[in-house]
């Protein structure tokens, strides 16, 4: 579904922060992207999303070369969607169009369809459509943030640290949220998160960066339990183990 292949990125001239990325993410599956502050998290997001065009290497979708096509296209033609870390409402707006600018660019009956589809789904957005924005909880203004990506029916969804700003009880419920969405509808999920083990809960596979590069990717699970994972994500070296691990430790 998704392939990143040598990608390399960066901002203006200054030096790549992607330094030869590869991740790979496939439909019906949750994969996450952890690392300290500063090692690439977000920028390898965007570099997916279309927000910024890698400077070597490629990004496919459905082995499509998307590398180079603007955010908005993939979102039409590529099925993509995309949640920003901040600012991913409209305070001044209630829910229910908040929802619907998800998918202006749908026939008006497949919209509402779709509109009526998510609301029976998110009871607690149903009973509040006419409310601002701005009136919601933060769980439940994250949770309005999915229901605009997922109108359009997207078969990628790119989530930019969903937890941020969260109580530890809200963001648990987003987490089950999205986890819910990968169960319903079979969809490649690609998340970047600070809260590495309540992701870690929900994930399928796990890529950790550290500067620039991929250096521990597995199964969720196996990251949660090995402590080399604990020791890299807090920025150190992961320790070398004369035995095969249980993750793929990258050089």
């Amino acid at each position: 579904m998704i392939s990143v292949n040598n990608v390399r990125a960066g901002y203006g001239d200054g030096p790549d922060i992607l330094q030869g990325i590869n991740l790979n993410a496939a439909g019906g599956e949750i994969v996450t992207i952890l690392g300290p502050n500063g090692c690439g998290k977000s920028t390898l997001l965007k570099c997916i999303a279309g927000f910024v065009r890698p400077r070597g290497g490629a990004v496919e979708m459905e082995g499509c070369d998307v590398s180079a096509v603007p955010v908005h296209d993939k979102i039409r033609h590529h099925l993509m969607g995309f949640v920003p870390q901040t600012d991913n409402v409209f305070s001044t707006l209630s829910v229910a169009d908040n929802i619907m600018l998800g998918a202006r660019y749908m026939p008006a009956a497949e919209r509402n369809a779709r509109y009526a589809e998510l609301m029976a789904q998110y009871p607690s957005l149903a009973s509040k459509q006419e409310r601002k924005a701005s009136a919601l909880s933060g769980g439940e203004r994250q949770i309005l943030s999915l229901a605009r990506a997922l109108i359009s029916k997207p078969r990628v969804l790119l989530l930019d640290e969903p937890s941020a700003g969260l109580s530890p009880m809200m963001m648990h419920e987003v987490f089950a949220a999205i986890a819910e969405i990968r169960d319903r509808t079979g969809m490649c999920i690609v998340t970047v998160e600070q809260n590495a083990f309540e992701a870690l809960g929900v994930a399928d596979r796990a890529y950790v960066l550290s500067l620039g590069k991929v250096a521990i990717e597995g199964r969720a699970a196996d990251l949660l339990a090995d402590p080399a994972m604990r020791h890299l994500y807090l920025g150190g070296k992961p320790p070398v183990v004369e035995s095969r691990p249980p993750f793929a430790a990258v050089n």
